[in-house]
């Protein structure tokens, strides 16, 4: 049986590519469309994965996984021809009319996009905002490793239909992009088709419930977050190891917080509470939980405080209304910081 013209396909390798692609999907009821994970490693159901082939809200009518992370040289050349072919039969399956994609360097992306054309069709190529490298783009995507070498090792590996784009998202597969903020964007986007994300959109009834299905995952319930006032999130415990002064800045800074106070270590800190912020009353929320998880069930008048990073423009994008602040650690990149002050986080 044929599928219908009316066919999205969304590649999504990060759960905030999920959310936009779910922000995307449900806004188009009238659509058939697919969902496929990509870039996952070998063996391991992500826990997205798992939960969405139980959701029951899905604007999807299909959820397919595909692992693209192998380990071992021939072997891995192997398992990505296998992966090839399984991208092959989706296309001349569903024969989608668009594509969409959160970084148009994945070769599953760029492979689809050379069976459909293969097959004449003329698929729309599509770039969901990733959320840093759309604003501040990605500088190796113009230096001579990716532009020279890696350019020619993909072409004579894969086929010259790969493309190397001078940023993500700027690639010709791409015409395109759904960005939170057009009038941030890098330079080398504008020539693109541009379509705004609004954060209405990721407050439909799917992505709260999947969103409260990933709080139950970690026991915590969308009333334990609804009740704080100020949730403080916080980098990869190196920083705290390099600055020994980073605690005590830390704590000055809970010490002036008033309401309830939670905090979100990095999920891949060694300790739970790195900082033993929990001895001086704040709320430990699960490091595991997934922000975006946790933005939907906020309150408006609620505080969310970090470093300058990208957590803290998921939340002015997420959720404006929420008052975002932003305390330099020293590492912070130019373009990055600029970006907030644009979009008028308070840097201090």
């Amino acid at each position: 049986m044929q599928a219908p013209e009316n066919t999205s396909v969304y590649f999504v390798s990060t759960l905030l590519h999920l959310f936009v692609a779910t922000s995307l999907a449900q806004s188009k009821p009238d659509e058939r469309s697919v969902l496929v994970y990509i870039d996952q490693p070998e063996g391991v159901e992500p826990l997205a994965y798992q939960l969405t082939r139980r959701w029951s809200r899905s604007p999807f009518a299909e959820h397919i996984l595909f692992f693209g992370r192998f380990r071992g040289g021939l072997n891995k050349l192997k398992k990505r021809k296998a992966l090839f072919r399984k991208i092959d039969a989706l296309i001349r399956q569903e024969r989608p009319g668009n594509i969409y994609v959160g970084n148009d360097r994945r070769i599953e992306f760029q492979y689809a996009m050379h069976v459909a054309e293969t097959l004449q069709l003329t698929p729309v190529g599509h770039y969901m905002d990733e959320g840093t490298f759309t604003y501040v783009g990605r500088q190796a995507s113009s230096q001579f490793g990716d532009v020279v070498v890696d350019n020619l090792l993909k072409k004579l590996s894969y086929g010259l239909w790969w493309k190397n784009p001078t940023t993500v998202g700027a690639s010709d597969w791409i015409s395109e992009i759904h960005v939170a903020f057009p009038e941030q964007i890098d330079s080398r986007l504008t020539s693109k088709a541009v379509s705004q994300l609004t954060p209405e959109s990721f407050q439909c009834p799917a992505l709260i419930e999947l969103s409260e299905m990933m709080l139950a995952d970690v026991d915590v319930s969308s009333d334990d977050i609804a009740e704080l006032d100020v949730l403080l999130t916080l980098p990869h415990e190196s920083l705290f190891q390099k600055d020994s002064t980073y605690a005590d800045k830390i704590l000055s800074i809970v010490n002036g917080l008033e309401g309830r106070v939670a905090v979100k270590y990095h999920p891949r800190n060694s300790a739970e509470d790195a900082l033993g912020l929990t001895q001086h009353g704040v709320k430990l929320l699960p490091s595991k939980v997934s922000f975006e998880a946790v933005l939907p069930h906020l309150k408006g008048s609620a505080k969310v405080i970090g470093d300058v990073s990208s957590t803290l423009l998921l939340t002015r994008w997420l959720r404006p209304e929420v008052e975002v602040i932003s305390y330099r650690n020293g590492n912070e990149n130019e373009a990055f910081e600029q970006l907030f002050q644009n979009l008028e986080i308070d840097v201090r």
